[in-house]
């Protein structure tokens, strides 16, 4: 094999493996190894998986969000817990929609923080912002202590699946923005992903790598 050769393939192999570290500082979740001409090809498909841990955060913006008319609450609206109708203060307001499970049954803390005047509600098997009230369990309004919506001592089923909305109290600017929402029990708590989130990063994985790799067979070829 001729000097320039050797170069030409040197070459290939480093460009190959700095777009390989690339891909990989995702968190993998298959890889194979293909063996082309003698040269071991790491396929590696990343996507954001679900965190699981006894105590997780999340962080996220209602800002240009969608609305949803949401459920009355206790607190300043004087309505019921769990809500059983919907409010007259808060008709459009912005919200966001985090599913999550936990592994082990018991009593489990949410702690909200937002940068708004924040209310969130909590739902059982799904959550449908065209009726709110389905499959509601609970709703939080902090009055008078805006921006510290949560729940304490929730009774959580194992392998259930949860929905924690986040959203403001009215139809004005006040009442979206940036929010961290924590989660605390006994065991381990999973944040589903949103579908289309984890569509498109997966599609993008495997676009990614499928092109590196035909490129890296096709000069391998024309070495050859």
């Amino acid at each position: 094999m001729s000097q320039a050769i050797k170069e030409s393939i040197v070459s290939e192999n480093s460009s190959f493996n700095f777009w390989q570290k690339l891909l990989r500082r995702s968190i993998p979740i298959a890889s194979a190894a293909m063996p082309v001409a003698g040269v071991a090809i790491a396929l590696s498909v990343s996507v954001i998986l679900p965190s699981k841990a006894s105590t997780i955060s999340s962080s996220g913006d209602t800002t240009n969000a969608p609305t949803f008319n949401r459920p009355q609450t206790e607190g300043f609206e004087g309505g019921t817990n769990p809500p059983t109708s919907l409010s007259s203060n808060g008709t459009a307001v912005p919200y966001y929609s985090q599913p999550f499970l936990v592994d082990t049954t018991g009593s489990y803390d949410i702690v909200g923080s937002q940068a708004f005047l924040g209310i969130q509600f909590l739902y059982q098997n799904s959550f449908n912002p065209t009726t709110p009230l389905v499959n509601l369990l609970s709703g939080n309004d902090p009055f008078p202590d805006e921006g510290t919506s949560g729940f304490s001592g929730l009774s959580l089923t194992a392998n259930s699946q949860y929905f924690l909305v986040t959203t403001g109290f009215d139809n004005s600017n006040n009442s979206f923005g940036s929010f961290t929402n924590t989660i605390k029990g006994p065991g381990n708590i999973t944040l589903v992903p949103e579908p289309s989130s984890t569509g498109s990063t997966v599609v993008f994985g495997i676009f990614a790598s499928s092109l590196i790799l035909k490129r890296k067979l096709k000069k391998l070829k024309s070495v050859n």
